[in-house]
């Protein structure tokens, strides 16, 4: 009986080796992907950032031509333009479902 406990024991010992080094495989797996991500993350940081200040211009250049549609709109002469613009584009679309 003694000797089934050791025999047992052992292979338990020998099991928890193997799935050691398999843990051990996996976090050094796991390691290299996330060294490789953060190599990648500042390869693009400048690229990210180029992007983020040309979206913040064009946010920028959305806000002027919308004070100025505003502006253009307050006016008379821009609510009589407005209206032809619009009666143009629809005259355009009715001739374009014919």
């Amino acid at each position: 009986m003694k000797k089934n406990n050791n025999i047992l024991q052992k292979n338990l010992e020998e099991e928890n080796i193997l799935k050691q080094d398999e843990l051990l495989d996996k976090v050094q797996k796991l390691k290299h992907v996330s060294l490789n991500i953060q190599t990648y993350l500042k390869n693009e940081k400048p690229s990210l950032d180029k992007l983020n200040n040309d979206y913040d211009k064009s946010i920028d250049m959305v806000k002027k031509s919308i004070n100025g549609i505003g502006k253009l709109l307050k006016s008379s002469f821009g609510q009589n333009t407005c209206f032809l613009i619009c009666v143009v584009f629809m005259v355009i679309f009715i001739l374009y479902l014919l």
